[in-house]
């Protein structure tokens, strides 16, 4: 019996490591940046996003438009490539977190829990009763800042190792131009799709007395976010909070090639998604024609800014295989710091396991 349980495992690395070895990418177009797209061995869909010249920003009127939002003229110098949809659960806790293990407060209860956030996993989880959608294919959420790099930077470790990596570039967090170029798609108008921009419109109208911060990204919502724009492109404006690069900081000149803003690293942008946890994370002086005109936070133009060594709930993000950018050190200070908890947050995550781990022993 020990004998033939053996074997069977030995069957089974063996049958896993065949399939990762022929779902592998061909390095060759990948390495020449011809390849359109390509998929990585944990599925991660890249899509490539040619170089080209667009309007950032969004011109006066818009609705929803913030004032740090003024129009320039960016030139993106070289193609790259952007994943299809955002960091999965299923492609981001193995890499980052391989020993997490997601505890519910009971059958049927949503999957957001304390004892969850201590181990950096994320926020939310599927009911166990729903199997609409698994939990592998919902988007990583709950990543800080701090932590998205990191899965960027052990992603350009891996495909360095095996060979897959142009010279000169990188798996990074897309720079806030790099974002908006991709999510436009060549559009210039408010949503990179007019499907999209009727949905939002729809979402808001029935649901825009939620606007407190209650909403669910129900099945519905997600379902209808699914459009992809004209590059192949997922998500960019009814998925989840995407984290880039740049520092929060105002527009600067009329015109720029690649531009990234690096200075202090206190607030970190955040692009597209469905931001229902909070309000308005812009400046408040934007043109509404009415109370709900929220939903038109999700825009292409759209900007929201958070603290970088946190982990919110409805964040996640969408890597880039782009050109290699220098990031200066980043110091978060202590108190916003979730890696370093305080004596009383070591108490509470200590009770809080105990709590969960009795509760889940008598299910």
């Amino acid at each position: 019996m020990k004998y033939t349980t053996t074997m069977l495992v030995g069957l089974t690395v063996l049958i896993t490591a065949a399939t990762v070895c022929a779902d592998a990418p061909d390095a060759g177009p990948i390495v020449s940046m011809q390849a359109g797209e390509f998929a990585l061995p944990d599925a991660i869909e890249m899509v490539r996003i040619p170089a080209g010249k667009f309007t950032m920003g969004s011109p006066q009127g818009e609705i929803g438009r913030g004032d740090d939002e003024p129009q320039r003229t960016i030139t993106i110098s070289k193609p790259f490539y952007m994943a299809k949809s955002e960091i999965k659960q299923s492609q981001y806790v193995p890499m980052m977190r391989p020993n997490y293990k997601p505890v519910f407060f009971g059958k049927g209860v949503w999957g957001t829990s304390l004892p969850e956030l201590h181990q950096h996993g994320p926020q939310r989880v599927e009911r166990l009763h729903i199997q609409t959608r698994r939990p592998t294919e919902k988007a990583m959420d709950g990543v800080s800042w701090k932590y998205a790099v990191e899965f960027c930077k052990k992603l350009s470790a891996r495909e360095g190792a095996a060979g897959r990596m142009p010279k000169g570039y990188e798996y990074r967090l897309p720079t806030e131009a790099e974002w908006e170029y991709a999510c436009r798609a060549g559009t210039t108008g408010a949503f990179n799709d007019k499907q999209v921009e009727k949905t939002v419109d729809q979402v808001g109208k029935t649901q825009g007395e939620l606007i407190s911060g209650e909403i669910s990204r129900s099945e519905g919502i997600l379902n209808a976010g699914g459009v992809a724009n004209s590059f192949g492109l997922e998500d960019m404006h009814m998925g989840v909070l995407e984290w880039v690069l740049d520092d929060y900081a105002p527009y600067t000149g009329r015109d720029a090639s690649d531009p990234v803003a690096l200075a202090d690293g206190k607030s970190k942008v955040v692009r597209g998604g469905f931001d229902t946890f909070y309000e308005d994370p812009s400046p408040k002086s934007r043109v509404h024609a009415e109370a709900n005109e929220w939903r038109r936070y999700v825009r292409s133009a759209s900007r929201g800014h958070l603290m970088p060594g946190i982990p919110y709930p409805s964040v996640g993000l969408r890597p880039v295989l782009a050109p290699v950018v220098k990031l200066p050190e980043l110091t978060i200070p202590e108190k916003y710091d979730t890696v370093v908890p305080s004596a009383e947050d070591t108490a509470i995550r200590e009770s809080d396991l105990a709590a969960f781990k009795k509760a889940m022993e008598e299910l």
